[in-house]
């Protein structure tokens, strides 16, 4: 399950596909030098995306690809 306090750097590292997600909701995380620092809750709030809705689709993705 997602924490959405991990920094999106430990995101990444652990559902590597929600690099997609993110820059498919407008995020740059994935290339940004802050991604070590930031949490996903952050990041959530700072472009406006529901970490509920953003947290459901990486998890969806996770389970259909193992």
């Amino acid at each position: 399950m997602i924490d959405p306090e991990w920094s999106i750097e430990e995101l990444m590292e652990r559902y590597p596909a929600s690099r997609e997600i993110l820059v498919r909701y407008g995020m740059w995380c994935p290339v940004c030098t802050l991604s070590g620092l930031e949490t996903l809750a952050d990041a959530a709030r700072v472009y406006g995306v529901e970490i509920e809705r953003l947290i459901r689709e990486i998890e969806s993705k996770a389970r259909a690809s193992s």
